[in-house]
């Protein structure tokens, strides 16, 4: 994607058009989803067929759980074949290799809010929020990771193991203005 642009306004307009922005978005959701599971229940007797054509039968009631992790890993859906990176590597990359296809979101097991009509309510504002607090903290910082690898701990939320540790140094003009308030202090 060569789309990369300086923006000095986070409005939603804005955002809009950062593609390679919410790109990365897109697929950080997509390797650390909110949820590691989405609970659901049969609301009636149903009858599927397992890919090796065997019938399975979920009683009403069954609490079934969806498994966003593993779904959002899976090479058949994600990998290199159908986006041309492997399916656990964070390449944003491949978001544009799926748009050129024709493809979005809805037709992949990109499902971190859920899907359907039981899609989250809020993850477009979820997806604004993210989108503004991180073009603010970009703009703001320049930061680096300290652990090059980042492991998960998953539970109700998938979090990272080291709570994401990152060296942190204000940006100018924010390194001026922070000098500035402290030597007035």
């Amino acid at each position: 994607m060569s789309d990369v642009q300086e923006i000095e306004d986070y409005s939603p307009e804005n955002l809009a058009r950062t593609r390679y922005f919410d790109a990365v978005l897109n697929e950080t959701l997509r390797l650390t989803p909110s949820l590691y599971f989405l609970p659901r229940r049969a609301t009636a007797d149903t009858l599927m067929t397992t890919a090796d054509g065997r019938t399975l039968r979920l009683p009403q009631g069954t609490h079934i759980l969806l498994d966003v992790w593993h779904a959002n890993r899976h090479e058949d859906h994600w990998g290199v074949a159908v986006s041309g990176y492997p399916a656990g590597d964070f390449a944003p990359e491949r978001w544009a290799r799926l748009a050129e296809q024709g493809r979005d979101s809805k037709e992949i097991l990109h499902f971190g809010f859920g899907h359907g009509p039981r899609v989250c309510p809020g993850k477009h504002l979820g997806q604004l929020e993210v989108a503004l607090v991180v073009g603010a903290f970009v703009k703001m910082f320049k930061f680096r990771a300290v652990n090059r690898e980042s492991s998960v701990k998953a539970g109700v939320s998938t979090k990272p193991a080291d709570g994401t540790l990152v060296d942190l140094q204000l940006r100018e003009p924010y390194e001026a203005a922070a000098n500035l308030v402290g030597s007035r202090g």
